[in-house]
């Protein structure tokens, strides 16, 4: 048998300073090791390798995770000779824990606190719009869902956008032009800086997990906000990006729209995969916004 990792370091087998990328390497590379015939199932590691993966890969939930471990090494000094007997211990400690969560269970995570629904759907008409991007000519090239991630700053599906297309997203009956800011091609979305949009931008929510209630953002007709509600799958990696599946498929001219989770927390977005084919929710990583690198590149 293994070796019990004794921290989700050791469970992608990565080091304390490990930069995204790699992290997100390991990951892809244990989940691939799980589909071959020839490695025996195992829930429980399966289970550890992708909890490891959803706290080191959000920036916050490591740097508490690191807390933690800090703290559970910085042992008190004891009389004599015993130091290094009560550092031994706290390691003892954190491979039990560790062992106990992989062999025996462990209790549910903390679940976000649920929204209601009208208050989600308040939350997201201020923030999600349809977006259309016309040639210089005026014609039209790409018609999608946009959404507020910041400050100034919305995101889309990338699928027909180019540089130097004219773009507006129409948020209620408003229409605010927009330019493509940064394309992420790992991920298959968009930056646009708006003028006069995104005051009030949807939170980021963690990776979901299987079982988890999610929303997916939708427009009617008269670009009135709609929620479809589904249940998370799995969360599988994919391309070097990680894809929510909900069961739920995305209608003609919502790429980009939004998936949120019970607190109304964007926790994906819908994109085309590069070769084709129906669209896909891809988690965007914490960070993603504000210009941090996204997951799978350095």
């Amino acid at each position: 048998m293994a070796p019990v990792p004794r921290t989700l370091y050791d469970a992608l087998g990565v080091d304390r300073d490990a930069r995204l990328a790699e992290i997100r390497r390991a990951h892809d590379r244990l989940v691939a090791e799980f589909d071959l015939d020839t490695t025996p199932p195992d829930a429980r590691r399966e289970a550890l390798i992708r909890e490891a993966f959803a706290v080191l890969s959000d920036p916050q939930r490591r740097a508490d995770y690191d807390r933690s471990l800090e703290t559970s090494a910085a042992a008190p000094p004891a009389p004599g000779g015993r130091k290094a007997i009560a550092v031994g211990a706290v390691a003892v400690v954190v491979v039990v824990a560790l062992a106990a969560w992989l062999f025996g269970g462990r209790s549910p995570a903390p679940t976000v606190a649920a929204k209601p629904v009208a208050e989600i759907v308040a939350e997201a008409s201020r923030s999600v719009g349809r977006m259309q991007a016309f040639e210089l000519s005026g014609n039209p090239v790409a018609t999608g869902v946009a959404f507020a991630v910041a400050p100034g700053m919305m995101a889309t599906a990338c699928q027909g956008l180019a540089p130097g297309a004219q773009v507006v997203v129409r948020i209620g009956s408003r229409d605010v032009p927009a330019r493509m800011d940064v394309a992420d091609e790992t991920l298959g979305l968009c930056r646009l800086a708006v003028d006069g949009a995104g005051s009030w931008p949807l939170p980021s929510g963690p990776v979901p997990k299987a079982g988890d209630k999610v929303y997916a953002v939708g427009l009617s007709g008269a670009g009135e906000v709609q929620l479809a509600e589904a249940q998370v799958k799995r969360v599988s990696s994919e391309g070097g990006r990680s894809v929510v599946d909900a069961g739920i498929a995305v209608p003609a001219g919502h790429g980009g729209r939004p998936l949120l989770d019970a607190g109304g927390r964007i926790v994906a977005a819908a994109v085309t995969p590069p070769g084709g084919g129906a669209a896909v929710h891809v988690v965007i990583p914490q960070g993603w916004a504000e210009g941090t690198p996204a997951a799978g590149k350095p």
